[in-house]
């Protein structure tokens, strides 16, 4: 998939010195499946490019099942928000981004909501 437009600065020749160090330090095997892959992937857990900490190495099979709802969330705001779709809530307008993209005021309300909230 793409990178955003948005995303692209988070990927530039820093991401790609971190990336080739962590493979380097701790090998090619995926820290999902434990399999060694030639193409390793690295995968923000939480989905915040801004997060090394959630940073884990995958295998693209495994990277893929993990991004699989972030992405048909994301689908279906931007389908949503190219018809014209109104959002009965505001925080549903924001549910799959990334908590530092979402303004103050609609983050607090939602993890105030049970909605939200991990289980």
């Amino acid at each position: 998939m793409p990178l955003r437009k948005e995303r692209r600065r988070f990927y530039g020749p820093k991401w790609r010195a971190f990336r080739l160090e962590l493979i380097e330090e701790e090998g090619r095997a995926c820290t999902t499946c434990d399999t060694e892959h030639p193409m390793i992937n690295l995968a923000h857990t939480d989905h915040d490019p801004k997060n090394k900490a959630s940073v884990r190495r995958m295998c693209p099979s495994c990277h893929a099942r993990h991004d699989a709802g972030h992405r048909i969330a994301i689908m279906r705001r931007r389908k949503a928000t190219e018809t014209g779709q109104t959002w009965l809530l505001e925080e549903l307008e924001y549910a799959p981004l990334a908590s530092w993209e979402i303004p103050a005021r609609v983050y607090d309300r939602m993890m105030q909501m049970s909605l939200f909230q991990s289980q």
